[in-house]
């Protein structure tokens, strides 16, 4: 297999979704744990020395895989709402689960052999940052603290991985949950009516 192709790559966004789309293709094949660098190399059709230049570890691999998932099923779920009102907070958090569900490369993560990984990349705070975020339109830029926003960010993300790992028994058990119990978990009353003042 020639690798010249990669040698005169300019773009390096193409090149890192070239190599994120082939380790998705790799952890669905081989399992997310047992995938290797090499597996991922191969399966992009590039050196180790071009997948190293990218990342530097297979931490650094897993990590942008699971961050740019979440981006693009974010970025899924906010053209969703476009035409009309925007949905619950509850509802995103499930449509949320239900597109990783849906889709074999990302399902492959909460399987029973691979759970160690999503629970490590999930430590990250840089993904953290990033679930945060997404609270902003819930509670209001000016009202939390970023301190409180992470914390908030950390509860949901451990609250999706919990739910992705261990389903509830059905749709409407895990709703429940989430209305019940994770979503006043982010939302306070008083965060409401601070984002309405």
């Amino acid at each position: 297999m020639s690798h010249s192709g990669w040698q005169r790559h300019s773009d390096g966004e193409v090149a890192i979704d070239k190599i994120l789309d082939a380790a998705g293709r790799t952890f669905a094949r081989c399992g997310v744990r047992h995938a290797t660098m090499i597996d991922v190399a191969r399966a992009a059709g590039c050196s180790r020395a071009t997948l190293y230049r990218y990342f530097p570890n297979q931490e650094a691999l897993h990590l942008a895989f699971v961050h740019r998932a979440t981006l693009r099923i974010a970025l899924r779920l906010a053209e969703d709402r476009r035409g009309g009102a925007p949905p619950s907070l509850a509802d995103r958090i499930l449509a949320g689960i239900a597109a990783v569900r849906a889709d074999p490369l990302l399902a492959v993560w909460f399987e029973p052999e691979n759970m160690a990984v999503p629970i490590a990349v999930s430590q990250n705070s840089e993904l953290l940052q990033a679930m945060s975020s997404g609270l902003v339109d819930q509670v209001g830029s000016g009202a939390l603290g970023s301190e409180e926003l992470e914390r908030r960010g950390e509860w949901l993300l451990r609250c999706i991985v919990s739910l992705l790992a261990m389903p509830g028994a059905d749709d409407e058990a895990e709703r429940v949950l989430v209305e019940s119990y994770v979503v006043p978990g982010l939302v306070t009353d008083a965060d409401q009516t601070r984002s309405h003042n």
